[in-house]
């Protein structure tokens, strides 16, 4: 038998299994017929169709640590949420705001489907191009709903424009709106204390295998530094594009000299990416460099996954370096 075959026998006996849960009274709203009382839902039109959702879910699975933080600054505790799959754990800052039974359900593209139907979840949430993957799957478990991961350009929308949409589902908006307004209000505090000089900045990230330049389309740094108003982030004039639509080039470190802005900042996915960058025979002849002002995230996760709780960590890693004595 191939794998493919071993692969869709094994979800079938999933969506089996969830709805045999589903007719025993797990598995999403309550489906008894004995005239208790049913628990309130709501009609949700989302970016995958319209699902009927618990007004008031109490058992939440999330399909990406992103949303995981979404749900959280949303007043939220999901139940469980699956790991990016570089991650080997969720970082400090989303961990502490989570129970002792709280648990990770495989990756956004391997998600453990017999894990999260025995959570019995009343509630699926997730990005459009992750939850696409498993639908039928997940709607067997629970009520399901995606939000945008892009707008009708292809451009990404940014962790805003998702927490407003989830706020819209959960009738939730007063939240979001309330996480917005935290969040520009935290970048407007930076900014206060970089100087309005004209400088630019560079956002670089260092891969095992090559080295991108982020463009200002990009939502890395959990869009904080784009939108810092007394430095501009610059777009990469050089390298190659990804492919269409892509948030980066891929730039030669032959060609690191070329980056002239006042600022570097690098995100590394490791310590020896930042040291094979760092070991580069034109790295002490690139601009920023030269002045002393290039900076290195520390949170990785932070950097990527945008939401309010990693953005306030990037603000003050952004604070810290930018405004150093």
């Amino acid at each position: 038998m191939s794998a493919s075959a071993v692969r869709l026998r094994g979800v079938a006996g999933v969506v089996a299994a969830a709805f045999l849960l589903s007719a025993c009274g797990g598995g999403g709203a309550d489906a008894s017929s004995d005239g208790g009382d049913q628990p309130e839902i709501r009609t949700v039109e989302h970016a995958l169709g319209t699902t009927e959702i618990p007004a008031d879910p109490q058992r939440v699975v999330t399909t990406g640590s992103a949303e995981l933080g979404h749900m959280i600054s949303l007043g939220l505790t999901p139940v469980a949420s699956t790991l990016f799959g570089g991650f080997s754990e969720l970082p400090d800052y989303v961990s502490a705001h989570l129970p002792d039974d709280f648990t990770t359900v495989g990756t956004p593209r391997e998600p453990n489907l017999e894990a999260i139907a025995a959570l019995e979840p009343d509630l699926i949430v997730g990005v459009d191009f992750i939850v696409s993957d498993n639908l039928s799957a997940f709607e067997a478990i629970a009520p399901t709903i995606a939000y945008h991961g892009f707008d009708e350009q292809g451009q990404a929308t940014g962790w805003t424009g998702h927490i407003t949409e989830l706020g819209e589902f959960l009738d939730r908006e007063a939240e979001a709106e309330q996480n917005i307004a935290d969040f520009e209000d935290r970048v407007a505090s930076v900014d206060a204390h970089v100087p309005d000089s004209g400088e630019t900045i560079a956002l670089l990230r260092a891969r095992p295998e090559e080295l991108r330049f982020y463009n200002t389309s990009s939502t890395l740094s959990s869009s904080v530094i784009q939108h810092l108003q007394h430095l501009t982030l610059v777009d990469p004039t050089f390298g190659e594009e990804a492919e269409s639509g892509s948030a980066w080039s891929v730039i030669s470190t032959e060609t690191l000299t070329e980056i002239s802005s006042d600022w570097i900042y690098i995100v590394p996915d490791s310590e020896a990416d930042l040291e094979a960058l760092r070991s580069q025979p034109l790295w002490e002849r690139v601009p920023a460099v030269q002045e002393g002002q290039v900076c290195v995230a520390e949170e990785f996760a932070a950097w990527f996954e945008g939401g309010l709780l990693a953005a306030e960590i990037v603000a003050d890693e952004v604070e810290a370096c930018l405004t150093a004595d």
